[in-house]
């Protein structure tokens, strides 16, 4: 996920930082009979930090042989993830067709990543995140250093699973 020129890691895996992810879930409200998709568990920083059983945890990582692009899911209650930049408009449309319809996606990005001109139509298509807490401060994927640039996590919440996170842009704080 690192924009800083010299440190581009193959196939964008860029784990994310427990501080980061915990930050987030310190604000989600599970419900009891939630579904969860993390797809692409990476090193399961995510994965392992939702408190639900077993059977309710779904999971896709191309480097242990599950390609969530290629692999049909069940409905999910709550999906969240860090998908390779490269194909993140792919994994959001794909997320987006999976959520339940009272259900919350949230991705990782940058916050440039809702500038581009390129992506004028996906936004136009999809609908842009109802949440987008900017991460204070900014997370340290390569090598330990900070980043380049400021990263958001973009929260779809139609279940309203994030309601301490204010509707527009707003901040989040990693310790």
């Amino acid at each position: 996920m690192s924009s800083t020129i010299g440190n581009k890691v193959a196939r964008d895996d860029y784990p994310t930082p427990v501080v980061t992810v915990e930050a987030l879930l310190s604000k989600l409200t599970l419900r009891p009979n939630d579904k969860f998709l993390e797809p692409c568990r990476g090193t399961r920083n995510i994965f392992d930090r939702i408190n639900l059983p077993k059977e309710q945890k779904f999971w896709a990582e191309i480097n242990e042989g599950v390609d969530y692009l290629t692999t049909d899911f069940p409905q999910q209650d709550v999906i969240i993830t860090n998908p390779p930049f490269s194909l993140t408009i792919e994994f959001i449309k794909k997320s987006l067709s999976e959520l339940a319809p009272d259900g919350t996606l949230v991705y990782l990005q940058r916050v440039n990543f809702l500038g581009s001109k390129c992506r004028v139509d996906f936004w136009a298509e999809m609908g842009f995140p109802n949440k987008t807490p900017v991460i204070i401060p900014r997370p340290r994927f390569v090598n330990g250093g900070s980043d380049s640039c400021e990263y958001m996590w973009m929260i779809w919440d139609k279940g309203n699973r994030f309601a301490d996170i204010p509707n527009g842009i707003s901040h989040i704080i990693s310790k």
